[in-house]
């Protein structure tokens, strides 16, 4: 079978992404406008601007895709299979606050899985990308997932998404995976989104990520990134899911004890959290 190339679909991101730059590093030094939606997260008018912009510049150049947008989406007449996914800024707040770890990402996902990723950082113009089959990149250099196993020196653990849940348990709690003398880990949560965090693991700068919610535009370009770098994606549960609708959570690693990470999260999820405990030194 032949591969499929997506070099002009890569093009079309690269160039998308250097004007998504341009918009926001402008936006940054004038008065915009802060909203907030209807589940209590804010939102800006370069948000809306950018995920505008793209559907614009989508249904211009490849008028037979979807979007699926944080901010808005568009649905193809007819469905040719193919849905780009895209966070304007993922760390709408870190953006707000000016902490240089928002980002914005680009995915091309064909019938359920993505094939590119493009990923970039306004504040240090680092850029990240993969294709299926091409491996992963940051600044034009291949880069390679990490090799700790929790044996020899601990896991870094992020958390960005592990938000608490309705149930009540807290992002702590979804965060405590120290499950034997053998396996340690050492875990974060804040104040890094989960794109800024996938960078990190597809990278090797940390180990793991758990993202503990159901936007595939926060997860679908760090799963080609991560995985063509070597590492590990799946749901919550260690299956693999599609990135084109609503995802069941996200786990993120370099893969040596990713089976063991997904099984410990999905236990401490069960469990009730111990009311005054103080975790602080494990975090």
């Amino acid at each position: 079978m032949t591969a499929v190339s997506y070099a002009a679909e890569l093009q079309f991101a690269f160039d998308f992404v250097s004007r998504s730059v341009r918009e926001i590093l402008r936006t940054a030094e004038q008065a915009y406008r802060i909203d907030t939606k209807r589940d209590g997260t804010v939102v800006t008018s370069a948000d809306l601007e950018i995920n505008r912009s793209f559907i614009e510049h989508v249904v211009d150049r490849f008028p037979g895709d979807s979007v699926l947008g944080e901010e808005a989406s568009h649905s193809a007449a007819g469905g040719n299979g193919r849905t780009w996914v895209i966070d304007p800024i993922d760390g709408t707040q870190q953006f707000i606050l000016g902490v240089p770890v928002f980002m914005t990402s680009i995915a091309l996902v064909v019938a359920g899985r993505p094939v590119l990723g493009v990923l970039s950082n306004p504040s240090t113009r680092d850029l990240y990308w993969a294709t299926t089959g091409g491996g992963a990149f940051r600044n034009g250099t291949a880069i390679h997932v990490s090799t700790r196993d929790g044996r020899t020196e601990p896991l870094t653990l992020v958390g960005a998404g592990a938000m608490p849940t309705p149930a009540g348990l807290d992002a702590d709690t979804l965060l405590e995976t120290f499950v034997s003398p053998t396996f340690r880990t050492t875990a974060h949560r804040f104040p890094w989104p989960t794109v800024f965090s996938g960078c990190k693991v597809a990278e090797g700068t940390w180990d793991a990520d758990l993202y503990d919610s159901t936007g595939a535009h926060d997860v679908a370009a760090i799963c080609i990134l991560v995985r063509e770098a070597g590492g590990t994606v799946t749901n919550r549960h260690g299956a693999d899911q599609r990135y084109d609708t609503a995802v069941d959570g996200c786990v993120s690693s370099n893969g040596a004890q990713h089976s063991t990470l997904v099984r410990h999260w999905a236990d401490v999820r069960h469990q009730p959290p111990a009311h005054g405990a103080d975790r602080s030194s494990k975090l």
